[in-house]
Order: structure tokens, then sequence, then C-alpha cells
């Protein structure tokens, strides 16, 4: 045999070799994430719960009572019968913090942040960096098209991972990848003179199919100068790409739109990449580190 047909040899067996070692680690990966989220799920009623904190300033309360809606989960601060200074904070009608304070609203955030605490033992936390990119409709219209802002695709992204899983090995969506391989830009020095209604929607229609196309899982807010008819065509176009909007204010109505994508998928995904991307950062139940440890 000659040498150079043993060196060819030689090197097919070690391409062979480091395939098995990276597939055998992407399972040996899969197989942990499997293992410490079954073990976290198999708990009690609070196995699916997974608590997001946007900011430090956001209210302990709102942030536990909006975790635990989110899988139909009860909570309450309730006044001791027997001691009218005692409150008590219950999560599907079990105690979790206690406390004497002179009145309910006073008892609300100390006991939450307890209950958010004890908590971290036995549940996901994710801590959001960045949640939204706002859009108005001075920046909606492009009679230049210029892109001023465009954020680059994280090889990280949750999202990114998540269409690779599904099959998407790069390039644009669609038979042709006839996609755009950008995230979501943000277009300005917009002339809005002589655009209608049907020129402002087709580009809202553009917005929200190149969000939907996206590699990231940020949350598009549509300002508040858009009419009330505008943001009725705005949910019914987010709805036909499958993406989940929301209204929100009194006054000033502003409408959010997202993937639809569980907390818990975001959990697996941040697992996968080491816990962390650009835009959000895993706490693992302290109770289960030694899985996750291993």
């Amino acid at each position: 045999m000659s040498t150079e047909l043993k060196r060819k040899l030689s090197d097919h067996d070690d391409d062979k070799q480091c395939r098995r070692r990276k597939n055998g680690g992407e399972n040996n990966l899969e197989e942990k994430i499997s293992r410490l989220v079954n073990e976290v799920q198999a708990q009690d009623f609070l196995g699916n719960l997974v608590v997001i904190l946007h900011d430090e300033n956001e209210n302990p309360y709102v942030t536990l009572q909006n975790a635990l809606s989110y899988i139909n989960i009860t909570l309450k601060v309730v006044k001791n019968d027997e001691n009218p200074e005692l409150f008590e904070l219950q999560i599907n009608e079990k105690a979790f913090a206690c406390g004497s304070f002179q009145n309910m609203q006073l008892a609300k955030r100390p006991l939450a942040e307890e209950a958010l605490e004890k908590l971290k033992e036995t549940c996901f936390f994710i801590s959001k960096k960045s949640d939204y990119v706002n859009v108005t409709k001075e920046n909606l219209s492009t009679s230049s098209a210029k892109t001023v802002v465009k954020p680059s695709v994280n090889s990280n992204s949750i999202a990114l991972k998540i269409m690779t899983k599904m099959g998407w090995t790069g390039g644009g969506l669609g038979a042709q990848e006839q996609g755009n391989l950008d995230s979501v830009m943000l277009y300005e020095n917009v002339n809005r003179h002589g655009l209608g209604n049907r020129n402002l929607m087709t580009e809202i229609t553009k917005k929200l199919d190149e969000f939907c196309r996206s590699s990231n899982l940020l949350t598009l807010v549509f300002d508040s100068d858009f009419t009330k008819e505008e943001r009725v065509l705005i949910h019914k176009v987010a709805r036909k790409f499958n993406l989940k909007s929301k209204s929100s204010g009194t006054s000033s109505r502003k409408i959010t739109v997202s993937h639809k994508i569980t907390r818990m998928d975001i959990v697996k995904e941040l697992l996968k990449i080491g816990g962390e991307d650009g835009l959000y950062k895993l706490h693992i139940p302290t109770k289960f580190m030694h899985l996750w440890d291993l």
C-alpha cells in the first residue's frame, strides 16, 4: 500500500472519529438537558414554572404573578384571622412566605421577594437583557429604504437554534431561499408624502414578514401613533404570520408583537449554549445544579 493511500485512509479515520466525538458530545448534552428539565418538571405543581426577570426595578409581586399566571396557578396574599397584622403569601393555596405588616399593600412586595428567593431553589429563572425594538409610522415606510439599525445574527440566538433543529441549514427561507437573510431592520428618513393606508399596511406586512423570518426573539413595539383601525390590521397581520400580538395602555395604545415560544423552550435552548445569549441569562435551580455539573 502506497504512503499516500495510507495517509488518506488515516485522515479518513481521523475524520470519522471526530464526527463520532462530536455526535457523542451532542447526544450527551441533549441527554443532560433532558435529565435536568425532566427532574425539575417532575416536582409538584411548580415544576413548569419559569420566572422571567425583566429588570431590577420591576415589582417582585408582579413578576411572580406574571410567571404563575403563565401556567394558570393562583397567587394571593391573605390576612391571618387571629392576628390582623400577620399576612401570608399563598401559591395555589400553599403558604410560601409570611410576616407582620401594617396592611396588605405593604405586605405584597417583601413577601413576593421572599417567595422568589425560595423558588430559585427549585425553578428556572431567566433574566432578560433587552426585549423590544420600537416601531413608529415614521420608520416604517421607505422612500429611500435606508437601513439605520441592523442587529447582527447571533450564532447563539435561541430562534436560530430552533430553526436549525427544524432543518434550516442557512440562507433565506422559502423554496428558492428568497427570504431576507437579515434580522429585523428599522428604517428612517421616511417620506410619507403621497402614501395612503394601503401603502402603510404594505410596510407593516413587510415588517412583520421580516420579523417572522428573522432569527431573533426581540419584541416589536408598534407606537401609539397608529390609529385604532391600523392597530386592528396589525393584529390581523400578526396572526397571519403566527405571531403573538398584544395591546396595552389606555389613552396611548401600543401593540407588542413577538414570536410564539414557550418559556421552557427558552430554558432548553439556553442550556444548549451554556446558559446565556445576547437576550437572556439562565439561572438553574440550585437544588438541581448537581445534575448540570455532572
